[in-house]
């Protein structure tokens, strides 16, 4: 938590890149203390928990976000889908603008996915279509 508070200025700005790597040079050249690469990682992820906050509370306000989402524009699809014991498994969200206009549209689905890593592990998938018509 001491390291982590410390490089809290370095991911303030969210372009910054700073690896657990850079975190272990600098301790080592400024303060004289020697860190492993997993002493590191964690100080990382607790200077941007102490930014951003717990990834948790961000699914906690998922579903008021999606309700807004919801009233202020009406017409758009929105799905949120837990699992039996209450854990997030996906959402859904479709334009309005976009469900008006798939009857224009060739039945041309490009779906693409990839892995999720680290803490958060999963798939995330995601679908879109072109507009494939002659003029």
């Amino acid at each position: 938590m001491v390291v982590g508070s410390m490089v809290i200025p370095k991911y303030s700005d969210p372009k910054t890149i700073y690896t657990p790597k850079d975190i272990q040079t600098d301790m080592l050249s400024e303060h004289g203390v020697n860190l492993t690469y997993m002493q590191a990682w964690r100080a990382k992820e607790k200077a941007l928990q102490f930014l951003r906050g717990h990834p948790a509370d961000s699914y906690n306000k998922l579903p008021s976000y999606l309700y807004i989402l919801e009233k202020t524009y009406p017409g758009f699809v929105v799905k949120l889908k837990k699992t039996d014991n209450d854990c997030f498994l996906y959402v859904f969200v479709a334009i309005c603008t976009s469900i008006s206009g798939w009857e224009y549209y060739r039945p041309v689905v490009v779906v693409n996915g990839t892995f999720l890593k680290s803490a958060y592990r999963g798939i995330m998938l995601t679908a879109s279509t072109m507009n494939t018509a002659a003029n």
